[in-house]
């Protein structure tokens, strides 16, 4: 039995778009603990989720897992935009 990359992306996705939300207020911790800006471990993790759901879209098997590969590459591809954007402008205006 192997692992099932598909599922295991969409849960990865799900979590980065919690984290995505949650950054806001784990800011001080990480910054403080870590050295680094929680944006930085949520785009990274995006890109792993994003790099595991096209890995796996070559196994779609039926109509869900193909439909659960999309969402989790768009869900991703927001998530990858709209964090790039925020970290980009941010340097910027620091």
């Amino acid at each position: 039995m192997g692992i099932n990359l598909n599922f295991w992306s969409f849960i990865l996705s799900v979590g980065c778009t919690l984290l995505f939300f949650l950054s806001g207020s784990l800011k001080d911790f990480f910054v403080t603990h870590l050295h680094f800006h929680p944006l930085i471990l949520t785009l990274l993790l995006s890109i792993v989720c994003f790099y595991l759901s096209l890995v796996e879209m070559k196994d779609v098997k039926n109509l869900t897992t193909l439909l659960r590969g999309i969402l989790t590459m768009v869900v991703t591809l927001i998530l990858i935009v709209s964090i790039s954007f925020i970290l980009f402008f941010g340097n910027l205006l620091n």
